[in-house]
This record gives C-alpha cells, structure tokens and sequence, in this order.
C-alpha cells in the first residue's frame, strides 16, 4: 500500500513518462504525488553573474512548470503537492525529500542509458534505487508506434 509517491520531474519526455505511471499509481492506491524538481543555476562564465533576480525567475519557472503538471493531475482526482528543491546532486536532494515526506515509493524516469555514457553521465535512477528507503519505479520512456 502506498500512501505518498515522490515522482522527480526535469521536463524530459523521460520524467513525463514517469509521472503518466505515478498518476496512475496515486489513483489505483488514493495515494498523495509530490512533485519535486532540483534548481538547476548554470554556473557562470564570470564570477557575479549569477544574482539574486535570476535565481528567482528559475525559481519562479521551475514552480509553475510543477503547477502546470498539478493542476493537471488534480484534474484527473489526484492529491498533489509539489516542491522546487535547492540546487545540488539531483538524486541527493531527492533523497533528503523522500525522507523529509516519509514517502512510500518514489517513481522516477530513466533514459536507460548504459556503458561509458551512464558512467560519464551519472544516473540519478540509479542512485536512487540503491539509497532510497522505499521501493523505486524506474519508468522508461516508451516509443509510441506511429498511426497508421
């Protein structure tokens, strides 16, 4: 039984995936989403670039890019919360969260990526199926076949 799913989004078709299966999970089980994403500041090419106004729009447009998918799910029935979590090591940040909310399952997309390429690039998929301290959906984002 699952009363809380987190569900990390970054706006990739991967994550949306994800959050097509959470939304059905919430529904099937009456369970509550959160909806988290990490504050991604690009580091500057010069020292001071980065100020206070900017980290407030990225704030402020990583919140209503969350609003958009909650309204969206409220629609459909389901009970959801979001957060925009400080910048960081995305799978640490979400792994505070999970354990700040207790949550009971954790439902995040994945690139499948393997080899050299998911070492270089990391896989907070991965991370979090190893560190979490409840059961990981990990949902791959599905080639929808053309109409015919």
């Amino acid at each position: 039984m699952f009363f809380k799913i987190v569900v990390p989004l970054d706006g990739s078709p991967c994550s949306e995936s994800a959050l097509r299966s959470a939304s059905f999970m919430a529904r099937a089980f009456n369970a509550e989403l959160k909806l988290v994403t990490v504050e991604d500041i690009a580091l500057p090419i010069y020292p001071g670039e980065v100020d206070a106004e900017m980290i407030s729009d990225v704030q402020k447009n990583h919140e209503a890019y969350l609003n958009r998918r909650a309204h969206e799910l409220r629609e459909e029935g389901c009970c959801v919360t979001i957060a925009v979590l400080k910048p960081g090591p995305p799978a640490d940040r979400i792994l505070d969260e999970v354990h700040r909310e207790r949550a009971d399952l954790i439902v995040v997309g994945s690139h499948g990526r393997t080899g050299l390429t998911r070492v270089l690039l990391g896989s907070v998929a991965e991370k979090l199926a190893r560190q979490a301290p409840c059961p990981v959906m990990i949902a791959r984002l599905q080639e929808v076949p053309a109409a015919l």
